[in-house]
């Protein structure tokens, strides 16, 4: 019998006493598949040693970016300055804004800066030199330095003028003390908080301005005015103010 699910099978018995031969039904049962049990695959364990160093390096690198040499430097004042940081070429860095520089904690640095003058329709440049440096000594973590109006020691201010009159103004810093200055340059009319260059401020600093026809007015005792950190004063100049 083909394709059955057991076998059958005719086993032949001893003759009995009457010379008959009997015969046995034997019936096998089909073999049973028993499934083979796998072990299941365990995650590898990491090694307590091997925890323990990468914990031990992640608290290194924190370490190491926490005090490792770093300069931040901000431009405090209201005009560009040219920065340079040890033997780096000099960057301009714009007002308000700030330069991060990894340093090498081995040695000394030495880091400068300049004012980036205006320079008046002739080209020249307006207000006095403005300029600083600071030694950085063993450079350790995170430095914060910064150019402000009173790097140099002196403070300084600067004016932003506006020309409310009908005609070209000419302006003079510090009118009739010692360190008067001309600014060198014409204003426009309608020309609106022109800043005009960084000046010495003193509690009687002035301002004057002139017109094409001789006459001026003045701005006087600045000193107690200049509350700005940057320095700057406002100062609007009219027709009606002139003598």
């Amino acid at each position: 019998m083909q394709n059955s699910s057991f076998r059958v099978a005719l086993a032949r018995e001893p003759a009995n006493r009457w010379g008959r031969r009997s015969y046995a039904l034997q019936v096998t049962n089909p073999s049973v598949e028993v499934p083979v049990a796998r072990s299941r695959r365990r995650p590898p364990r990491i090694a307590p040693s091997l925890v323990a160093l990468l914990l031990v390096a992640g608290v290194g690198l924190a370490w190491y970016l926490v005090r490792r040499p770093r300069l931040v430097f901000t431009n405090q004042l209201a005009a560009p300055i040219w920065l340079a940081v040890g033997q780096n070429e000099p960057v301009l860095l714009t007002p308000g804004t700030s330069l991060t520089r990894d340093l090498s904690g081995s040695r000394s640095v030495v880091v400068q800066w300049n004012l980036a003058r205006p320079l008046s329709a002739d080209e020249r440049p307006m207000g006095e030199e403005l300029r600083g440096s600071v030694v950085l000594t063993r450079p350790e973590g995170r430095m914060l330095r910064s150019a402000t109006i009173r790097s140099t020691g002196v403070p300084y201010f600067a004016p932003l003028v506006t020309n409310a009159t009908e005609g070209l103004l000419r302006l003079t810093v510090n009118a009739g003390l010692e360190g008067a200055v001309d600014c060198g340059c014409a204003l426009r009319p309608g020309a609106r908080r022109v800043f005009v260059g960084y000046y010495r401020l003193y509690r009687n600093s002035t301002v004057r301005a002139r017109d094409a026809s001789g006459r001026s007015a003045t701005f006087q005792d600045l000193g107690p005015s200049v509350k700005s950190k940057d320095g700057t004063v406002r100062l609007r100049f009219e027709s009606k103010d002139f003598r």
